[in-house]
């Protein structure tokens, strides 16, 4: 009696065992088709929005600070590179304090002491290879105009929404906290990003209709790149 009770447990074990491994090896196959849409996905993607800007918001004092990055992504569609893009005073602390009174000489790419501070906020746009060359031209044309700092008349945010509108994004009032007006931009624009991965397919149709389409974050790289180019 015992030993057929023995039996018959071992019985249940080995059955229980062979179910749930057929389980398992037949839920692996579909676990990792779906990795490998979820790349082919994210490959893509990347092919037709190949670069990004990123407006961020340097965790600086009071204010904080905005500033751009910008540059390309990798295959898995992580900045990979960068160039960055602000306004603020030159000379120091003594600057800042005067250009809340008289407009002062600016320099518009980011100290690299901005670059090493921790960011309050960010907003990534993807950008098709067209983008992208309408915001390097739209950010050299603005440093081009040699704009003076001043808090009231022309500072970091206008700086950042000539930008903005300049990519035909619309832009909040810029006499804002920096740590608001980021968040602000975002929520008036991210429809944008949101439509960009909605939008794959029917971009893809237009690829193939149209020949002369072209497809063609503190993050410590692009600051150490920021660094060299210096």
């Amino acid at each position: 009696m015992a030993e057929s009770r023995v039996r018959n447990i071992f019985a249940l074990a080995v059955l229980a065992h062979t179910i749930l491994s057929a389980c398992f090896f037949a839920a692996a196959p579909a676990g990792a088709a779906s990795l490998d849409a979820a790349k082919q996905s994210r490959t893509i993607q990347v092919k037709e929005y190949p670069y990004y800007v990123e407006f961020r918001v340097a965790a600086i004092g009071v204010y904080g600070h905005t500033y751009i990055a910008y540059g390309r992504f990798d295959s898995l569609g992580r900045p990979a590179t960068a160039a960055y893009a602000d306004i603020h005073p030159t000379g120091g602390f003594a600057s800042m304090v005067l250009g809340h009174f008289f407009p002062m000489v600016a320099a518009t790419i980011p100290e690299k002491d901005t670059l090493g501070h921790k960011i309050a906020s960010r907003f990534l746009r993807p950008l098709t290879a067209a983008e992208y060359a309408r915001l390097t031209s739209v950010i050299a044309r603005i440093r081009a105009a040699r704009h003076a700092w001043s808090i009231l008349a022309y500072n970091c945010n206008d700086f950042v929404a000539d930008v903005a509108r300049g990519m035909g994004m619309q832009t909040p009032a810029t006499l804002a906290l920096p740590y608001d007006f980021i968040s602000r931009l975002q929520a008036m624009n991210e429809h944008r990003v949101r439509a960009t991965s909605a939008a794959q397919p029917a971009l893809r149709k237009r690829a193939n209709r149209q020949s002369a389409f072209d497809p063609h974050s503190p993050d410590e790289a692009p600051v150490q790149a920021a660094r060299a180019a210096r």
